[in-house]
C-alpha cells in the first residue's frame, strides 16, 4: 500500500534532517516516501529496502531519472539490513513487519533512532508523538525516539 500524500508531508515533517546517519526506508515500496525525503535533502544519505520487483524497478527508474545520487535502493528485505548507521526509520509496515522491526531494533540497534511510522505502532514501545490525520480513516502517524537498553 502506498501511502497517501497527507501521510507522506506529515512523515516529512518529522523527519530530522539534521542528525548525523542516514535515512532507512523499511519498505520503500514506489518510492513515494524516499525518493521525496533524497529530493528534499541532497546531502542526506538515504537508503531505501524493498522486497517486490515491480514496485522496486519503478522507484530505481524514477532514482536514476531524477538523478537521486544520495539515494540507494536495495531489493531486500529490511530483516537482513544493516540498520546500525541510521539516525531515522521510516516505514508503512503491515504488522508482522512492526513485530520484526522490534524485535530487530532490540538485538541489532545500538545507538538513539527516530521512527516514524504511518498507520502501524511499535507493539511494545510508547510512541513519543501519535499524530491523526485529517482523513476518513483518521490514519496515525507513530513518532518514537528509540534509545537502546
Amino acid at each position: 500500500m502506498m501511502s497517501s500524500r497527507k501521510a507522506c508531508q506529515t512523515m516529512l515533517a518529522e523527519i530530522d534532517m539534521h542528525e548525523e546517519g542516514s535515512l532507512i526506508d523499511l519498505g520503500s515500496g514506489w518510492g513515494t516516501l524516499v525518493i521525496a525525503v533524497a529530493k528534499k535533502h541532497p546531502n542526506k544519505q538515504v537508503i531505501g529496502y524493498e522486497l517486490s520487483c515491480f514496485p522496486w524497478l519503478v522507484s530505481t527508474i524514477f532514482k536514476y531519472g531524477l538523478r537521486l545520487d544520495n539515494l540507494t535502493l536495495y531489493r531486500k528485505d529490511f530483516k537482513n539490513a544493516e540498520l546500525s548507521t541510521a539516525s531515522t526509520l521510516v516505514c508503512y509496515l503491515f504488522p508482522g513487519g512492526m513485530i520484526a522491526l522490534q524485535e530487530k531494533l532490540a538485538l541489532e540497534v545500538f545507538n538513539n533512532v527516530i521512527i516514524v511510522s504511518n498507520t502501524f505502532a511499535l507493539p511494545l514501545c510508547q510512541p513519543t508523538k501519535v499524530i491523526r490525520l485529517r482523513d476518513i480513516y483518521k490514519t496515525p502517524i507513530y513518532v518514537y525516539h528509540w534509545q537502546p537498553k
